[in-house]
């Protein structure tokens, strides 16, 4: 009976012990880093699209009746992988017929070598008449440019030949396909679009009056909305002609090839639009995402400090922000953020410079 007393006794400590420490988390810990200066552009978001600048309509260049198809829509091929082959029934044997018309003829120049050196003897001793040595001089000639043209004719059978299986001129993505196996393909019909994977840009429009904060050779921001994916691009080409009507120009962004990039796709980018100037560097670890809008997390007293910020520039691992209440040397979390509560205890164990 006293065991039973002891036993019950121990149970309610350590339930008043639980529902003590229950009330009260311990403190989350975390991993802060400073808010420093820096001068960087200003940026504003503009949306673009995807675009494969380089594209080609694959055709053939002889015609003929599709045999096998190796094209897959959204398939990457290297350069010279075999899209198509056609049918080479007929040419074979033209082929084959030419031969024999060779070897016909090569026995017609036999003969007549044989004639003409035999006419060529009879000639020196004025056996025979130059006339019909000149004759026979002329049969031999024939048949020699007779059996050339033939060879002739065999070697663009053979091109034919060659030519009748269709390779991928450079690597890319198949982006349609138009023909399949057992239709009839002429020159000038293509059978398939095929878009470079190593000349990949995003076209943008860009109001005139920041033509002179975008640079060729600048490294942007963009993100890939429907793919929630953020990546780096470079700007190629700044196109030299301006839109009348919205008074914009267009800049070509080259950007990385990857699976699941489609031509058209809407892109997010960040364009240049001031010069350099002074704005506080947040690293972007340190960002919270909440309802379409950005936050961060400082610490203030022991507990985390929820706090908005404006993004109006990108440098490498860093984002730029004006807002006057983020100022230098002020700490945010950047690890742990994604669990933290506004006033939650917090305990720094790390602090990067």
């Amino acid at each position: 009976m006293e065991r039973v007393k002891i036993f019950l006794i121990v149970i309610t400590v350590l339930l008043i012990t639980a529902s003590s420490a229950g009330g009260q988390p311990p403190p989350s810990k975390v991993v802060v880093a400073k808010v420093y200066e820096k001068e960087i552009v200003r940026t504003n978001q503009m949306v673009g699209i995807v675009d494969f600048d380089k594209q080609s309509g694959i055709s053939t260049e002889v015609s003929g009746l599709i045999e096998q198809l190796f094209i897959i829509e959204g398939a990457v091929v290297d350069k010279g992988a075999v899209l198509a082959k056609l049918n080479t029934d007929f040419i074979e044997k033209n082929i084959e017929i030419s031969r024999k018309q060779v070897e016909q003829v090569e026995i017609q120049i036999q003969t007549a070598e044989k004639d003409l050196k035999r006419f060529e003897t009879l000639y020196k001793k004025s056996a025979t008449s130059e006339r019909a040595y000149d004759d026979l001089l002329g049969t031999y000639r024939e048949r020699a440019k007779q059996r050339e043209i033939i060879l002739q004719n065999i070697e663009k059978l053979k091109l034919e030949m060659k030519k009748s299986t269709i390779k991928a001129p450079f690597r890319g993505l198949i982006l349609q396909k138009f023909k399949y196996e057992g239709e009839w393909v002429s020159p000038g019909k293509a059978i398939c679009t095929l878009a470079s994977i190593d000349d990949v840009f995003v076209k943008v429009a860009v109001a005139e009056d920041f033509i002179r904060f975008v640079n060729s050779g600048d490294e942007v921001i963009l993100v890939i909305d429907a793919l929630e994916k953020e990546i780096k691009g470079r700007i190629r080409y700044i196109v030299p002609v301006a839109d009348m009507a919205s008074k914009t120009f267009q800049i070509k962004i080259a950007v990385p090839y990857f699976k699941d990039i489609i031509q058209n796709m809407s892109v997010t980018v960040q364009v240049p639009v001031s010069k350099k100037m002074k704005l506080r560097m947040i690293k972007r670890d340190a960002l919270v995402r909440n309802q379409g809008k950005n936050f961060v997390f400082t610490i203030k007293d022991g507990k985390a400090k929820i706090l908005p910020v404006n993004i109006v520039g990108y440098d490498g691992e860093f984002v730029g922000v004006d807002n006057p209440y983020i100022a230098p040397g002020m700490p945010v979390v950047i690890d742990g953020n994604d669990r933290l509560r506004p006033d939650q205890p917090v305990q720094v164990v790390k602090k990067e410079n």
